[in-house]
């Protein structure tokens, strides 16, 4: 059973926690005891579109770790949180910015920036969580990576006079952005403080929420609501078609020669997606296996 499912997460309710509640229903639908898990976490207070995928469909998930993903977010200024959203204990207050100065800012986070992860979140420090260390107390620094933001845009404010007081933002990135750090950034660089109150994921590698079904509707019938892999793979790159030569020399781990352009491709045999495979300077290989196929 391969396979993947585009669920809408409810709030209150981690990543984790929908894994195991589908892995559960369809095991319980196949009689068979079923791999499973997400291809990108959100956090238990976070909603919105989570792909669960099943069987040998979660090989694919170092492929979807770069892909844009959507959200709407609420950021709140005037008070921090240790956590950078609602969730966490209020650890200081400021006074509230002016939106003039949040609208003029705004575009200065759009691109490839540097960015410091929140100490709680899953980054591994010497082997450790960062929640966990965050949560025993421990004093540690997160180093600055790399993200990728796309567009941000402001669908709403509220305002006290000309200070905002809350700001309702659609933001598109890259794999691995944090969006409370967003949130703390852009309060920094006003002189103030702000926690990110609410969180949507509305897209999420190639998927958005209308695709999305949700959770107990999966749970009541998993089998209707799984979609086939060959539909995840379209959207993160081509697919190609082998022959029989081509096929058992793939199966058997050798390298093939195809005049392709360089890259990675899906690869089918008898109308089954059956590899990954690598394509550089003519030459083909398998970067991960999928499914056997019927010869």
């Amino acid at each position: 059973m391969n396979g993947f499912a585009i669920i809408n997460k409810p709030v209150d309710m981690s990543s984790s926690d929908v894994v195991i509640k589908c892995r559960n229903a369809l095991s319980k639908a196949i009689n068979q005891k079923i791999k499973c898990g997400h291809m990108g976490t959100l956090d238990p207070m976070a909603s919105g579109v989570l792909i669960v995928a099943f069987g040998n469909t979660t090989r694919l998930f170092d492929y979807l770790l770069d892909k844009e993903k959507s959200y709407i977010a609420i950021f709140v200024f005037g008070e921090e949180r240790d956590t950078l959203d609602a969730t966490g204990k209020t650890t200081a207050f400021s006074n509230l910015p002016d939106y003039k100065d949040i609208e003029n800012l705004i575009d200065s986070f759009v691109g490839v920036i540097e960015q410091v992860p929140p100490k709680y979140s899953a980054v591994n420090i010497n082997g450790k969580r960062a929640y966990d260390l965050a949560r025993s107390g421990k004093e540690f620094d997160i180093k600055a990576k790399k993200v990728r933001i796309d567009k941000i845009k402001i669908l709403s404010k509220e305002l006290t006079d000309d200070k905002c007081k809350e700001i309702k933002l659609e933001i598109e990135c890259g794999g691995g952005t944090y969006i409370r750090s967003i949130c703390r950034d852009i309060a920094y660089k006003t002189n103030t403080l702000a926690f990110m109150s609410a969180l949507e994921r509305i897209s999420c590698g190639g998927y958005s929420t209308k695709d999305s079904c949700e959770l107990n509707d999966f749970l009541t019938a998993p089998l209707n609501n799984i979609k086939d892999t060959k539909e995840l793979l379209a959207k993160i790159m081509p697919t190609i078609s082998l022959n029989d030569i081509e096929y058992k020399k793939i199966r058997n781990g050798q390298i093939v020669k195809k005049d392709i352009k360089n890259g990675l491709y899906g690869a089918e045999y008898n109308k089954k997606l059956c590899f990954i495979i690598k394509a550089c300077e003519g030459q083909i290989k398998s970067d991960c296996f999928l499914e056997e196929a019927n010869e």
